[in-house]
């Protein structure tokens, strides 16, 4: 018994690294900068998340402003495992530009067209819940 215990401990990590849910280093993401402030792309990114990204299963939308860095985050989790699938960071430039990542998953919603409604939400200045492209 102690044998197949021991066995099983130490295949767990191996099962479990198969299983990996949530954002990853190659999850699909995009990078840019635009012609905004930190605190104005922060807050679009926090509202569209809350209006758009939450669904139905209600997934937490975490946030941290680090006004002394000019840098910001936004991420969507979910409520009942913590696993990260959406994500926002975003660090000044100047006082009228901001440099902007969105990340998702890349699995169910939480994918290309996630990751293009994120985007279009920040230029557009308005929540978009599904971009057209």
């Amino acid at each position: 018994m102690r044998i197949w215990m021991a066995g099983l401990a130490a295949a767990a990590p191996v099962v479990l690294a198969g299983c990996a849910a949530g954002i990853q280093p190659d999850s699909p993401s995009v990078s840019y900068t635009v012609p905004r402030s930190y605190q104005t792309v922060y807050l679009r990114a926090q509202n569209q998340a809350s209006e758009c990204l939450r669904g139905e299963s209600h997934f937490d939308v975490r946030s941290k402003v680090d006004p002394a860095m000019q840098s910001g985050v936004v991420s969507v989790t979910d409520p009942l495992t913590g696993i990260e699938v959406a994500r926002t960071t975003l660090k000044a430039v100047d006082a009228k530009h901001t440099r902007v990542e969105h990340v998702v998953w890349g699995k169910g919603s939480w994918d290309i067209n996630a990751l293009n409604a994120m985007r279009e939400s920040i230029r557009m200045d308005a929540s978009v819940c599904f971009a057209y492209k």
